[in-house]
């Protein structure tokens, strides 16, 4: 006998606490429908793997801390100001991060894309919160300006070569509101003696792809003095060439050039391998007055 049951929604679970949230998602791998609501759903664990490493209880585990990270940032006095606008969770896979977030928005308020199709299409029919849509690689996001006051982007900027990389940056801050916050994890530099430690014979076949481009490292590591940015083109499978899918390192200072050329501040880098697996970061795009001043004041001095 089917048991009736209706979608999870944001009222639901907006007045839990972020660890009772936790568990209620943990439990959700073999409980997927918990008194009446039924939670979204899981791919098999082998694409949840081909993804981010991991499956079920581990990898909502590592998202969770990304998700106490984020809130660090939401409760932030200015981003709480910014009131309004929706949640954007940029290269959502199979919705593994966005899930948690539907305890501080509205299903209506949120949105996902991916370049992958089977990804958007997968999350299209599994109960996830929000709208889903593939893009493409330059191209415009399907967003007006200023749509979202917070966007997310976990382990994405970690793969994108140069170009992509101030490109997609460029475009989410078009699309994120004044206030707002961007909430993403990049590698830090500490990457490129990581892949100097990479072992051919490890049982781990992205450690042992990775070996082989060891012979890069030196270049590697001139263009992350020089740029702030290197780019190891190690692709990564369907919809993910090399000239568009690798490996990439990236500095705080570049980082907070970037975001400062385009109308935000780095307000927060973490580097803590004991923490996270990368480095976590968080830009907010600056208030409107605070642009104006600027343009007032470069007017001004010419």
């Amino acid at each position: 006998m089917t048991v009736p049951s209706r979608l999870l929604a944001h009222d639901d679970i907006k007045g839990d606490a972020p660890e009772a949230w936790f568990e209620r998602l943990k439990r959700s791998v073999t409980q997927p429908v918990q008194d009446g609501l039924r939670f979204p759903g899981f791919p098999s664990a082998d694409i949840q793997r081909q993804f981010v490493g991991s499956a079920y209880e581990d990898a909502l585990n590592e998202a969770a801390g990304f998700y106490q990270f984020a809130q660090e940032g939401m409760a932030r006095r200015r981003y709480a100001a910014s009131a309004g606008g929706g949640y954007l969770d940029f290269g959502a896979g199979w919705g593994r991060i966005g899930r948690f977030f539907l305890r501080d928005f509205r299903a209506d308020q949120m949105a996902g894309v991916d370049i992958d199709p089977d990804m958007m299409t997968f999350c299209q029919g599994a109960d996830l919160p929000g709208s889903f849509q593939t893009i493409a690689n330059g191209q415009p996001l399907p967003f007006p300006d200023g749509q979202f006051r917070l966007i997310t982007a976990y382990s994405v900027f970690t793969h994108l070569p140069p170009h992509l990389f101030k490109a997609w940056l460029s475009e989410l801050m078009r699309v994120l509101k004044p206030g707002g916050l961007l909430v993403f994890t990049v590698e830090p530099p500490r990457f490129l003696d990581f892949l100097e430690g990479a072992d051919p014979a490890s049982d781990n076949a992205w450690l042992a792809a990775l070996s082989a481009h060891k012979g890069r490292i030196p270049g590697l590591r001139e263009d992350l003095a020089r740029d702030g940015i290197a780019y190891l083109p190690s692709g990564g499978g369907a919809y993910r060439d090399a000239d568009v899918y690798g490996d990439t390192t990236v500095t705080p200072a570049f980082l907070a050039r970037e975001a400062a050329a385009r109308g935000g501040d780095l307000v927060t880098f973490i580097d803590e391998p004991a923490r996270f697996w990368q480095a976590a970061a968080m830009i907010q795009r600056r208030p409107a007055w605070r642009d104006s001043l600027s343009r007032l004041l470069r007017k001004i001095t010419g």
